[in-house]
């Protein structure tokens, strides 16, 4: 059935609005009228079969009387619209049981035109920022994902036009990115005007990142990595990355402050400031075929005070990897420079290093389950069992001998590693 407009039911001369409400709009077929309008509601046509299941008995009385039917038996109630509709036409009541139905409990809005209608309006919408990144793949993909997750729609609180201004908002961002060195704050205030646009959990600061995390960003340092892959500096002078004798370019300035501190021998911390804002050139020739990269500083420590500047480059990344370490360690890969990785034998250690190993392509430096059996010291090994990535055998060892054995215990076997190293590379 075709569905009429507001004005031509308005209009309709057929319409008998206090016969109708003595007809239909009785207590015992209210149920009647909420089953239409649920339906009008869904964008259904009201033809077919309607069924009240457990109906009374003044339900059926009063469904028969309108339809000039017997009595009906039984719990279950059906009323056929064709016929009830016909029923009100001969009567001269209404025009159509859509023009009955609205005239008893006003317009019904059909929701699911509704639906359709706005789907089509956010499609538009997508559309219309896909034309905006003509050439970027990423971007394209990003704005499908925004799309099919619905996380625009929540961050905009389901309102168009809040969508497109952060959209806007958003195209103004990454249009400067990605940058080197710049305070987040900074880069909040040139792009949107207010040094707080971008903190965390704005809307803005948020569809940034998903551009570049498929995934939402949980932890302030996860937060804190996402923007500095971006050139974006959160906290740039907090948890600089722990190193020994590892060289660099003589052109920036962070290359310089390196080979300073690798010429006598002496660990150096670099900032995430020194690392974005004058990023060292790493070349595989010049640093070594690879670099040793481990958990704790007192590896460190003991390197430089037993072999100085005969050491092997070290990188610390001391526990979880912080930003700077993040950032270094991509460095040096980007240049060609293998990664050989030991860390402590318990389960966050293990943790620890799937992340290095999976992240950086890092391969096992002492840190198998042949290495872990030639030690017999160490504590009881606690905690849930993490298996290691890059050996399927050093798991089941440490469950089976139940120690954990830190680098602290194995730091001489470490030692003759980067004693070994440094000679054969001069």
């Amino acid at each position: 059935m075709a569905m009429e407009t507001a004005k031509q039911r308005t209009a309709s001369p057929t319409l008998d609005l206090s016969r109708l409400q003595q007809t239909l709009a009785s207590q015992d077929l209210a149920w009647l009228l909420e089953r239409l309008r649920q339906r009008l509601t869904n964008g259904q046509a009201l033809r077919g079969v309607i069924t009240l299941r457990r109906a009374t008995s003044e339900q059926r009385d009063a469904v028969d009387r309108l339809l000039g039917r017997p009595p009906s038996r039984g719990t279950s109630l059906s009323v056929e619209l064709e016929q009830l509709e016909a029923k009100l036409k001969n009567a001269e009541l209404c025009s159509n049981l859509t023009e009955a139905v609205e005239a008893l409990i006003g317009q019904v809005t059909n929701a699911r035109d509704l639906r359709l209608k706005s789907a089509a309006r956010w499609r538009e919408l997508f559309d219309e920022e896909h034309r905006q990144y003509a050439n970027g793949a990423s971007q394209h993909n990003w704005l499908d994902d925004l799309q099919s997750s619905g996380l625009l729609r929540r961050l905009s609180g389901n309102r168009l036009s809040g969508a497109r201004e952060l959209l806007i908002q958003t195209r103004a961002v990454l249009a400067v990115l990605p940058c080197r060195g710049l305070p987040l704050a900074e880069l909040a205030a040139t792009t949107l005007g207010s040094s707080h646009a971008l903190d965390a959990g704005s809307p803005v600061a948020t569809l940034v990142l998903r551009s570049i995390v498929e995934s939402e960003i949980k932890g302030k340092k996860a937060r804190r990595d996402a923007w500095a892959s971006l050139g974006v500096m959160l906290d740039e002078l907090s948890s600089p990355v722990l190193t020994l004798n590892l060289t660099a370019d003589n052109e920036s300035l962070t290359g310089r402050s390196l080979n300073l501190y690798s010429s006598v021998g002496e660990p150096c911390r670099t900032s995430i400031r020194q690392l974005l804002r004058h990023p060292p050139r790493f070349r595989s020739g010049e640093t070594g075929p690879f670099v040793y990269v481990c958990e704790n500083p007192t590896v460190v420590s003991a390197a430089a005070n037993r072999l100085g500047m005969r050491s092997a480059p070290l990188v610390c990344i001391e526990g979880q990897p912080k930003t700077a370490a993040t950032i270094l360690l991509r460095g040096l890969v980007a240049a060609g420079v293998q990664l050989k990785y030991h860390g402590d034998f318990d389960w966050s250690g293990i943790q620890i290093a799937n992340l290095i190993v999976t992240r950086h392509g890092a391969t096992s430096w002492q840190f198998g389950a042949e290495a872990y059996a030639r030690h017999t010291a160490g504590t009881k090994l606690v905690g849930t069992p993490v298996p290691a990535c890059w050996d399927d055998r050093l798991t089941p060892a440490m469950l089976s001998a139940g120690r954990a054995i830190h680098e602290e215990q194995v730091l001489s076997g470490l030692l003759d590693d980067l004693a070994v190293s440094q000679r054969f590379h001069k």
